[in-house]
């Protein structure tokens, strides 16, 4: 519906690929990022139609970084490392990671070169908990990763 209102404005919403256990079998999902978070990437002077989008309720619009009155804007370096994290094709792949004593080494995968985001690294559930700033908030977010 955005897409059709607003066809100038690029949406996007970020995904990971995450593996989840059920009944013995490993399933391969695809799921938000940042659950109830659409980011808009627009010429500043099309934020004003978003604001009264935002306050027709009928829609039922809950996706947008909206606060106070207003959509928030991201920091460039917040922008910059979720197009990191995402790639080409949206989706935030799986990392491998090497541990030495205690310190870890990403060999491949979006992590490369972020390992001092990385906060957890779960072997069982090939589980890494990241912590990233967004709104000025730190958010812990868990990414599929493999431990060597």
């Amino acid at each position: 519906m955005l897409r059709k209102l607003f066809p100038e404005v690029e949406l996007i919403y970020p995904k990971r690929r995450i593996s989840w256990r059920k009944q013995g079998a490993v399933i391969g999902l695809v799921r938000p990022l940042f659950d109830g978070y659409l980011f808009i990437s627009c010429p500043r002077e099309k934020i004003r139609g978003f604001d009264q989008l935002l306050r027709i309720r009928k829609l039922n619009i809950a996706w947008l970084v909206y606060s106070g009155e207003a959509l928030v804007p991201i920091l460039n370096e917040e922008k910059e490392l979720i197009q990191r994290l995402m790639g080409s094709d949206g989706i935030v792949e799986v990392s491998t990671v090497v541990k030495h004593d205690e310190q870890l080494q990403i060999l491949n995968g979006p992590l490369v070169g972020l390992e001092h985001i990385v906060k957890k690294v779960s072997h069982r559930n090939r589980r890494i908990t990241v912590e990233v700033s967004m709104l000025d908030e730190k958010r812990k977010i868990e990414l599929e990763g493999i431990l060597i």
